[in-house]
């Protein structure tokens, strides 16, 4: 009925040319009008075959609806999976003379999307120009979707006052104004802030009452979307009946609405939720499927999530190579999720120093003109204003010098932060390989050998379910610092992920680099409290060998350690 009701529509407004340009101007108005209202009821891809049956009309079309009716495609062009086209057609969109309210919807949806992109950088330059532009609209609030992506995203990079804030002030207005929709959505953003923040009544309670408002606004995707927020929650508080429950009709929500991000990461919740109940279904082909499309997306948080629990269900039917496989899978997913997470903030960083950066340049600027004005007032004071300008021009010298004096070296403290472990010190696993790879050169062109060594905290996990995470942290730094006094300046140490460490050193023989190991053996870690020990796995670089063939043979060698009682050291075969 409705694709019927908006085709005679379609045949009414290309009839209208032939009576009167201004009323069919006046038609497709109200009909992208009533598009933009359906959004919040209806599946994208209905709203997909009416966008389209109105696309002739559009390229003739005035300005206003020309960005209308575009801002409602890069909608859809999100939800189809096709970020990248939405976020090209945005800036398509702000690149036009388009009007101020627009402009701050395509900023709004521009941030959303970068995020989803992890374009973070983009994503605070659009939600700090969003913040901006609002200020300067009159009527009611236009900061409502602003300010709940603000609580959001300022959530993500933990500033939870701040986001707090933001959010609260999204859903008081919203309650104001009367406006459903944005309490729905204004609350739908609050929640997971709250939850964030670990104040878990509070995220509960705004959880339901978003869910109580979005079903009234019969909104289902964002019906599921609180669902599987509040489904996860009550997993965490081991509250498993009402979670499975919420998960089920998350997931039929979510997959109603044909968003497919949001129902992989609820059957997730659902996985996890049935393997504590222990009714989890003997096979894995579903979690499989729901691993792959987080590996296509990269999304690295919900695959750390499924490859533990992968690991689990595998370890559970006896399994242990199959969960060991997955374990390592889970270890690189969760350190791609937090290099992710390392560059969100350092995107927040430093869109927050280059905007006061620019702020500062700008009130330079205004003191220059106003030595410059000066300096026109009269001949006789030419002297003194002379004077003045060269002191401001100092002053001013002194300033930016400053200034490049602290982006270096704040700089170089990022770039710092982008390569080595934030607990040890050490080098973290992707700077790792990159420079033991131009090791590898290095000795090859000295006629040297190049070793690679990996070695593994035995029963790590046992350190921090007995004495805590905060002991087995110092356990991890006082390991690291073992390696480094063993190993010197000369070789190249580093945390590869959790209780692993490596090591690249250029060593003369085989002999060199066992006998360090010895010494870290034999001083080792049985002064730590809780005693611990390692297993070792060590491979020279062969003439063919890059570093992916040396890491390999690295790593079957200490899995053999490990396979052979641990507290060992195997040298893999040349």
């Amino acid at each position: 009925m409705l694709r019927i009701i908006t085709t005679s529509w379609l045949i009414i407004l290309m009839a209208l040319p032939l009576v009167s340009g201004g009323a069919q101007a006046e038609n497709l108005r109200a009909e992208l009008d009533r598009l933009r209202a359906m959004t919040l009821t209806t599946s994208w891809r209905d709203i997909q075959v009416l966008l389209d049956e109105l696309a002739p009309l559009i390229e003739q079309a005035d300005v206003r609806e020309w960005a209308d009716y575009h801002l409602l495609l890069a909608r859809n062009l999100t939800l189809m999976d096709r970020s990248p086209d939405a976020l090209e057609l945005l800036a398509e969109i702000m690149a036009r003379d388009i009007s101020d309210d627009q402009r701050l919807r395509a900023l709004q949806l521009a941030a959303n999307v970068a995020v989803l992109l992890r374009a973070y950088e983009q994503a605070f330059e659009f939600l700090l120009a969003a913040l901006e532009k609002e200020a300067r609209l009159e009527g009611p609030p236009p900061e409502l979707r602003t300010y709940g992506l603000a609580a959001y995203m300022f959530g993500r990079v933990g500033e939870l006052e701040r986001a707090i804030d933001y959010g609260r002030q999204a859903v008081e207005r919203a309650r104001v104004y009367g406006e459903l929709s944005d309490e729905c959505v204004a609350s739908q953003r609050l929640a997971p802030v709250y939850k964030w923040a670990e104040r878990f009544s509070e995220a509960e309670a705004e959880y339901r009452r978003a869910m109580a408002v979005c079903q009234a606004e019969k909104n289902e995707l964002f019906v599921g979307v609180v669902k599987h927020g509040l489904a996860d929650l009550l997993h965490q508080a081991g509250r498993l009946d009402e979670a499975l429950e919420l998960s089920q009709q998350s997931i039929d929500s979510l997959v109603a609405s044909g968003f497919s991000l949001g129902e992989n990461e609820a059957r997730l919740v659902r996985a996890e939720i049935l393997q504590q109940l222990g009714e989890a279904p003997d096979n894995d082909q579903e979690l499989l499927d729901i691993a792959e499309y987080q590996h296509q997306h990269e999304l690295w948080d919900q695959l750390a999530r499924l490859e533990m629990l992968l690991s689990e269900r595998a370890a559970l039917r006896g399994e242990p190579d199959v969960a060991l496989e997955h374990m390592r899978a889970h270890l690189e997913a969760r350190e791609k999720f937090l290099s992710r997470d390392r560059a969100m903030r350092l995107a927040y960083l430093e869109v927050q120093f280059d905007t006061r950066l620019k702020e500062q340049e700008i009130e330079l600027l205004r003191e220059s003109a106003r030595a410059v004005e000066l300096e026109a007032v009269a001949v006789e004071q030419q002297r003194q204003i002379r004077t003045i300008t060269l002191v401001l021009a100092g002053l001013l010298l002194l300033l930016v010098s400053l200034l490049l004096v602290r982006t270096i070296r704040e700089r170089r403290h990022f770039r710092r932060l982008s390569q080595h472990d934030a607990l040890t010190g050490l080098a973290n696993h992707t700077w790792f390989f990159s420079q033991a790879e131009s090791l590898c050169h290095r000795a090859r062109r000295q006629g040297r050998n190049m070793f690679l060594v990996l070695a593994d905290i035995d029963h790590f996990k046992q350190i921090n379910d007995s004495h805590g995470h905060p002991v087995g942290d110092r356990v991890l730094c006082e390991t690291a610092a073992g390696f480094r006094k063993v190993f010197g300046e000369e070789a190249l140490v580093g945390r590869l992920g959790g209780e692993e460490f490596g090591v690249a050193v250029i060593a003369d023989s085989l002999e060199q680099v066992t006998e360090r190991v010895s010494q870290l053996r034999a001083v080792g870690q049985d002064h730590l409290e809780p005693p611990v020990t390692l297993s070792f796995g060590i491979a020279e670089a062969g003439l063919d060998d890059d570093m992916i063939s040396l890491r390999k043979r690295a790593d079957q060698a200490l899995y053999q350690a490990k396979a052979g009682g641990r507290d060992l050291v195997v040298v893999a075969e040349a």
